[in-house]
């Protein structure tokens, strides 16, 4: 159990510890701590966790919630819609906001997470009212935040008036560190909008609707991602999304040599024949016969 003394007098009231700290699969389970109201800091938490097995029921949090994700692809679900969290991107949601957490079964990832009872220390950091503001994190603020979130544990250790004042610092600098941040990635420019957008949908080839959550990623409207894309490509986010599915898959029937089953379902597909339908569709050939195009022309060299 951890204690805090608070800036002003009044009672002492301990934070409390709702998971112990272990191991658990070789990763450090989820830490979490409450603070009691006279506070600055209402919750903290570290860790790997389980959303899959283990979801977060929507509901509002006490303050103003940071959260970063280390590791993993967990799907933040805010005010009922779902966004796709990214490894070094940081999101803040206002108090009215409804936020929980779900993951795929199976899988884990790792966080950090605030929650501070007054806003940010800088309008550009207030996002819109049960809007979320997502801000970029480059590798060098990213090592700085997993550096603050240690310092904040640590002012958590002893109730002394000392740590309440580096707990009050360390706040600071967070938010120094997020301005900083967005500053420089939350809005940047066409070419490297166009970059993380290709990027995302690379990394999520086998989620036939990943160009969806291209909004929420880049932190743009639907008329915005279709001008970029079609400024930048000819096409429309979803018909590059499909055109980029398509020539993976050609790439892998012919260079693997891999059945048309096996493409299909690494594409997302639950049923092969939608898959060999939207090939026929795109190409004008049949997926089965790539396979047999590439034998040919292998003999003939």
């Amino acid at each position: 159990m951890v204690t805090l003394m608070p800036s002003r007098p009044s009672p002492v009231a301990p934070f409390s510890t709702l998971a112990r700290t272990g191991l658990e699969n070789g990763r450090r389970r989820l830490i979490r701590l409450f603070a009691p109201q006279q506070f600055e800091l209402s919750y903290l938490s570290w860790g790997s966790r389980r959303y899959g097995e283990i979801p977060v029921v929507p509901k509002k949090s006490e303050g103003w919630h940071y959260f970063l994700v280390v590791s993993g692809r967990p799907i933040m679900i805010l005010n009922g819609k779902k966004i796709v969290t990214e490894p070094g991107v940081l999101t803040i949601c206002d108090p009215s906001c409804q936020i929980g957490h779900v993951d795929k079964t199976g899988r884990s990832c790792e966080i950090l997470t605030w929650i501070w009872r007054e806003p940010p220390m800088h309008s550009a950091l207030i996002p819109e009212k049960q809007h979320p503001l997502r801000i970029c994190i480059e590798q060098s603020q990213f090592r700085r935040l997993k550096q603050l979130h240690i310092q904040s544990r640590e002012a958590l250790s002893e109730a002394s008036e000392r740590n309440v004042l580096k707990l009050h610092a360390t706040r600071l600098l967070l938010d120094l560190c997020l301005l900083e941040a967005s500053e420089s990635r939350r809005i940047p420019n066409t070419e490297v909008r166009i970059d993380l957008a290709i990027e995302y949908l690379r990394s999520h080839i086998n989620e036939p609707q990943a160009y969806e959550n291209l909004r929420d990623y880049l932190n743009i409207s639907k008329a915005t991602l279709y001008r970029l894309f079609h400024a930048a490509t000819g096409k429309g986010p979803r018909a590059f999304a499909q055109e980029m599915r398509m020539q993976w898959a050609r790439e892998k029937l012919r260079a693997a040599n891999r059945s048309v089953k096996s493409v299909a379902y690494s594409l997302g597909y639950r049923h092969p024949p939608d898959f060999s339908r939207a090939f026929k569709q795109h190409f004008g050939t049949v997926a089965s016969d790539e396979n047999q195009a590439e034998t040919t022309l292998a003999l003939q060299d």
